[in-house]
């Protein structure tokens, strides 16, 4: 049998998810798009997939999963009874939904071709909306000065500086500082937690 809480920690085991309050259910979000609702009460779990996916889960076991109700159904969110469903299904399902949100958004980032929402690692904050093609300068200039060295604030914006000055449109300590509270919030780039604090690139998965 699948808890609440347990189904709450595998949607929270994906990238970047934030759990947010939705009506009278909680509600999982990848940058800001939902892909699944928790009601703990009832003992369901709405996902949104495709409506192949939907139809495959549904003919599999009626009691297990089945269309939500009127529009919702025919967009593929679907409903699955945690009491009745196995582990491995709804973690299938589960990843089924997150990759069609991610990818959307993905999709939506290279339509534009301009701009990108960056994260923030204080999840109560949103971060700015930059160019995409700024966005990735930036990075990979970080992700080289930390490749082999922790340095201070001050230390990691200096050397940035120095290494875009001469070829980078824009104010290069702003951009720096917005790509990397995303860097932190992906976790690719982490504190030291010492005195004084230092970044370095992390050497685990998170």
């Amino acid at each position: 049998m699948i808890s609440p809480d347990l189904f709450r920690k595998l949607a929270l085991s994906f990238n970047n998810v934030e759990e947010k309050p939705h009506f009278n259910k909680t509600s999982f979000r990848i940058n800001g798009k939902i892909f699944a609702t928790l009601d703990s009460q009832k003992k369901t779990v709405s996902l949104k997939l495709s409506l192949v996916d939907q139809s495959i889960y549904c003919v599999i076991k009626p009691s297990m999963a089945s269309p939500a109700t009127g529009a919702w159904g025919k967009q593929g969110w679907t409903v699955l009874y945690i009491e009745k469903i196995s582990k491995t299904i709804l973690t299938e399902a589960s990843k089924k939904a997150f990759n069609m949100a991610a990818q959307k958004e993905k999709k939506l980032i290279m339509k534009t071709g301009e701009q990108i929402q960056t994260l923030h690692p204080d999840k109560n904050k949103t971060n700015k909306k930059i160019s995409l093609d700024k966005y990735n300068t930036i990075k990979g200039q970080l992700l080289i000065i930390l490749k082999n060295a922790e340095l201070t604030h001050t230390e990691l914006m200096e050397q940035l500086y120095q290494n875009v000055k001469d070829k980078f449109d824009g104010g290069v300590q702003w951009y720096g500082e917005t790509v990397k509270l995303d860097l932190e919030a992906r976790k690719i780039v982490e504190r030291t937690g010492t005195k004084p604090d230092r970044y370095r690139l992390r050497t685990t998965k998170p």
